[in-house]
């Protein structure tokens, strides 16, 4: 008890990254540190979606171009927060294919990879048909709102806020 009260208990990374940098080089950690993992999140190479000849030229404060205002917010919030991300990251659903998600976004506590998409023109009735399919296809596919899926919608009437990034960004990714 007398040495328990005088030494008081440490996180694992903690204890870690206190090492020097060469015993951190010998020594082989049993939980990887969450910067190495977000590092190594990060590293991944992919191609994301072409853009077309008319598509707009809007580009986030990280000098990534997306495809609207609202995506360029939202990646510009993800970035201010630390949530890493990856735009438009094609995966493999069922029934669909290679898709591109506007945000792959990982919950770094929970280790935790969560798509993001953003439904910007719901007020256009061919492309909300399109997004209605695709998010039952994407639950078909094991997906699901509030725990591995965030999905967020706006019409030219009801926009996306900042305040409301922000409230999906704390309660689903920290």
């Amino acid at each position: 008890q007398k040495y328990i009260s005088n030494y008081p208990a440490k996180n694992i990374e903690e204890i870690y990254s206190s090492l020097s940098l060469e015993r951190q080089n010998l020594t082989i950690p049993i939980i990887e540190t969450d910067e190495d993992y977000i590092r190594r999140w990060q590293e991944v190479t992919y191609q994301g979606k072409a853009f077309t000849a008319d598509a707009p030229e809007i580009y986030t404060a990280k000098d990534e171009r997306v495809r609207s205002k609202s995506e360029m917010m939202i990646a510009d919030t993800l970035n201010r927060e630390g949530i890493p991300y990856r735009y438009e990251y094609p995966i493999i659903v069922r029934g669909l294919g290679t898709v591109y998600p506007d945000f792959h976004v990982l919950n770094v506590r929970k280790r935790k990879e969560i798509l993001w998409e953003h439904f910007g023109m719901m007020d256009d009735p061919e492309y909300a048909e399109k997004a209605i399919k695709k998010l039952n296809t994407l639950m078909q596919d094991g997906y699901v709102l509030g725990d591995n899926l965030i999905v967020t919608f706006e019409t030219r009437n009801n926009l996306l806020y900042q305040r409301q990034v922000i409230q999906m960004i704390n309660r689903y990714l920290k």
